[in-house]
C-alpha cells in the first residue's frame, strides 16, 4: 500500500485544453455539389462519399467532445476525492 498514484491534473488539462481547440477546428471542407451540367455517376458517387465524409467529420468531432468533457470530469474527480482522502488522514 506504499504505492503513490500521481494525477497531474495541470498537465492533463493543459493538454485536455490543445485537444479540445484541435476538436473544434475539425471542420470538414469538402465541396457535396460538384456535379453543376455533369451526370456522370462518378460524379454522384463522389458527391456522396463527400457528403457522408462530412457526416462522419462532424460525428467524429462530437465524440471526441463528449470524451474530453468526460475526461475533464473524471480528473476532477479524481482531483477531490484526492483532497477528500488527504482532509480525512490529516483529521486523524
Amino acid at each position: 500500500m506504499g504505492q503513490e498514484i500521481k494525477v497531474k491534473t495541470g498537465e492533463v488539462k493543459q493538454a485536455l485544453s490543445k485537444l479540445k481547440h484541435s476538436a473544434q477546428a475539425v471542420k470538414p471542407n469538402v465541396p457535396t455539389d460538384i456535379s453543376g451540367k455533369n451526370n456522370l455517376d462518378v460524379v454522384k458517387k463522389i458527391e456522396s462519399m463527400n457528403k457522408d465524409l462530412k457526416s462522419l467529420t462532424k460525428a467524429y468531432a462530437s465524440a471526441l467532445a463528449k470524451q474530453i468533457a468526460q475526461t475533464e470530469q473524471a480528473v476532477n474527480a479524481i482531483k477531490d476525492a484526492d483532497k477528500k482522502l488527504s482532509s480525512s488522514i490529516k483529521a486523524k
